[in-house]
């Protein structure tokens, strides 16, 4: 799920903070319908509520291990960049009809609008409940 995060983010690279909201929206569709509706500006963002999965700190190892990502910096965060290795591995699970069919198409519908600015409005808005 990782690979097809940073696949859909601009220069195949996101924030772990960007990583951490997409993973958390893409766990249940109630979470993905309120994400939605929050970059569509029918929801507050204070509507959503962060949270961070241990396994998903493990994956995020695994995966520069692996060699599928580096680490990196945007937005003043610390950021994981696909690398070309990643980069084949995310296109042929993008391509694939079987799998992760759901999020695909969430990821699809909500990438462009999933900006860093974007996260950065959304988790200052949480700061502000």
């Amino acid at each position: 799920m990782i690979l097809l995060m940073l696949l859909t983010s601009r220069a195949k690279k996101a924030s772990l903070a960007k990583l951490h909201v997409i993973n958390d929206a893409v766990r249940s569709p109630s979470a993905q319908k309120r994400l939605a509706r929050i970059i569509a500006g029918d929801a507050s963002p204070t509507e959503w509520r962060v949270r961070v999965e241990p396994a998903f700190g493990r994956a995020v190892n695994f995966l520069v291990g692996e060699k599928f990502a580096s680490w990196t910096k945007t937005s003043q965060r610390a950021a994981l960049q696909l690398t070309k290795l990643g980069i084949e591995a995310a296109s042929k699970v993008s391509a694939s009809d079987e799998v992760l069919e759901e999020e695909k198409l969430f990821l699809k519908n909500v990438a462009p609008s999933l900006t860093e600015q974007f996260v950065t409005d959304l988790l200052e808005a949480g700061n502000r409940r």
